[in-house]
């Protein structure tokens, strides 16, 4: 960085702190740094930030707003960094839409014929006519997803480092803006009419720029929305003309869900919410949840789930960090699934896996040497994660009565026992078990039978 002067005048005209400034400065010259004399590029800038991620939301986006503004001041004289910065933002954010378009993509199962749909949902319509218009809507939605993956997600109104969050980057956008349409108006013949004021109140729509956007690709789609941007008017109208029943179907799928604080249905168009629960052998959202998956992960879930209930774990018909749950009073059993959470070793809650067990384990680091050993070799880097550490329990993690100190690589590295969850990447079915029976000897849950050997399929 070569005028220091210049930036700092630059920042304080645009009315930053002193603090602010400093920390930029600060960034900046480590980021020149990191450079080695080398002109910047997208990948060297990517490389500094990937080493910069702290796992906090505020923290994160900070490094990004002092970049940009760099960026900003840099845009006349010095077009090279801008110009790399821009890249870098692009091909990151658009880059994790893409991965999650063809998460979503994979996960539409289509309705099957014949399948019994339950009579709240219907109304007027015939099964299967109701059939019908769920299947071209669901069609429809996989042609969306198709359609950002392959052309420019921030064309659609698709975020960048301004929306991350404590739960990462909210990629769903589509389902989450058609459920604010549902969930803020009334049916009127083939139009939905919307409460604009009540729409606008959804926070998917803030800023309500992004969902302009987004309207406008969705009308190339075969949407009519009508009315938005009208200032004065109260309600706007939005339809699909191209298909019968199709708003009445997207708005019986939201039906008594609105308000649900788990927002099960938002995952995937799935057809499991309006078919009728009598026919389910499962909980309704495992089957959505799962139906998806490829059959040897949804082996593994069903193993899982019938260890559950066996031990006496009810299925709870939502999920946490992307697992889904069984309780049995406050105790959680393990937790099974693909999401991510923001303090992971992840660059924007990306998973680089397809599933990952995730435990709470503090006792068995003593009890079973032998098995938390063979997780080392098989999972190596489960331990030693820079987010297991103790900082909850006590200011001094040293004294932390629920650490766990082990070495690793010559170091040693602390794990928080009761705060922090130990994440398996990529178990096959025996490591399952494995993790497993950790988990049961972790909680003193025995067989509800006869007592089982801890198994070490692992060593």
């Amino acid at each position: 960085m070569n005028d220091h002067q210049a930036f700092v005048r630059y920042l304080s005209k645009k009315g930053r702190k002193q603090a602010y400034i400093d920390a930029c400065i600060e960034l900046i010259d480590a980021l020149y740094a990191s450079f080695s004399g080398k002109p910047p590029t997208s990948d060297a800038i990517d490389a500094f930030v990937r080493k910069r991620w702290s796992g906090y939301v505020s923290r994160d986006r900070a490094t990004y707003q002092m970049l940009s503004d760099y960026a900003d001041f840099c845009a006349a004289e010095a077009p090279l960094f801008t110009n790399a910065f821009r890249e870098h933002i692009r091909i990151t954010f658009e880059g994790e839409a893409r991965k999650a378009m063809r998460a979503y993509k994979r996960n539409i199962v289509l309705i099957p014929q014949g399948a019994k749909i339950d009579a709240s949902f219907l109304d007027w319509l015939t099964t299967d006519a109701f059939a019908a218009a769920f299947r071209s809507l669901q069609e429809l939605l996989y042609s969306i997803y198709d359609d950002i993956e392959h052309g420019s997600p921030f064309d659609w109104g698709w975020p960048d480092w301004q929306a991350i969050t404590a739960e990462g980057l909210e990629q769903n956008r589509v389902m989450l803006v058609l459920q604010a349409l549902a969930c803020s108006g009334d049916m009127d013949g083939d139009a939905l009419v919307v409460d604009k004021k009540r729409f606008g109140e959804y926070g998917i729509n803030k800023p309500i720029a992004k969902t302009k956007m987004l309207f406008e690709k969705l009308a190339a789609k075969g949407f009519c929305i009508d009315g938005f941007n009208d200032k004065s008017a109260a309600s706007f109208t939005a339809s699909y003309p191209g298909v019968p029943n199709l708003m009445f179907v997207l708005c019986a799928y939201f039906k008594n869900r609105c308000d649900d604080e788990h927002q099960n249905h938002r995952h995937a168009l799935s057809y499991r919410f309006v078919e009728d629960p009598a026919t389910q052998a499962y909980e309704t959202f495992f089957l959505a949840k799962t139906d998806g998956e490829p059959e040897k992960l949804r082996e593994m879930y069903y193993w899982l789930y019938h260890e559950a209930v066996k031990h006496g774990f009810t299925p709870q018909g939502y999920e946490n960090m992307g697992c889904y749950v069984y309780k049995s009073g406050k105790k959680e059993w393990l937790l099974l699934g693909s999401g991510s959470s923001y303090h992971e070793d992840e660059f924007l809650h990306s998973p680089h896996y397809a599933l990952a067990a995730k435990v709470l384990l503090h006792r068995v680091f003593e009890t079973h040497p032998e098995q938390i050993n063979a997780l080392r070799k098989a999972f190596p880097a489960s331990f030693g994660r820079p987010w297991t550490g103790c900082f909850e329990c006590k200011a001094d993690y040293v004294t932390c009565k629920n650490r766990v100190t082990f070495k690793k690589d010559g170091c040693d590295y602390h794990h928080c026992g009761t705060k922090h969850h130990l994440y398996f990447h990529d178990p096959d079915l025996a490591g399952l078990k494995t993790i497993l029976a950790l988990y049961k000897a972790e909680n003193n849950i025995t067989q509800p039978t006869e007592k089982e050997p801890i198994p070490c399929a692992l060593k």
